[in-house]
């Protein structure tokens, strides 16, 4: 998606030199290339954006699973055997009580 709208951007940009070209006058070249350049730094400003987007949720996942890693999980005690367990088992590993 991103390089597509870096894609877009550049498209503009030509389109809109050459639409200035055809036009005839000099004021109407710049007017077509400046609305050109506006709209393409609008497309390349939102690929930007997304690519910031995406690499902040890709920080943000690694560091939720980094937390996931080290910090102390819940135990659940087995009310059969007192066996102390993840929360992550449905039952006890050490005597098979189910809750």
């Amino acid at each position: 998606m991103i390089s597509v709208l870096y894609v877009i951007g550049a498209i503009v940009i030509l389109i809109s030199v050459v639409a200035g070209f055809l036009a005839g006058s000099f004021l109407q070249f710049l007017i077509s290339a400046a609305g050109g350049i506006f709209s393409a730094v609008i497309f390349f400003a939102l690929a930007k954006i997304l690519d910031n987007q995406e690499s902040i949720l890709y920080k943000l996942e690694h560091q939720e699973e980094t937390l996931r890693k080290y910090l102390p999980r819940p135990k659940i005690v087995c009310p059969k055997c007192s066996y102390k367990y993840d929360d992550d088992y449905t039952s006890c590993p050490h005597c098979g009580h189910r809750e």
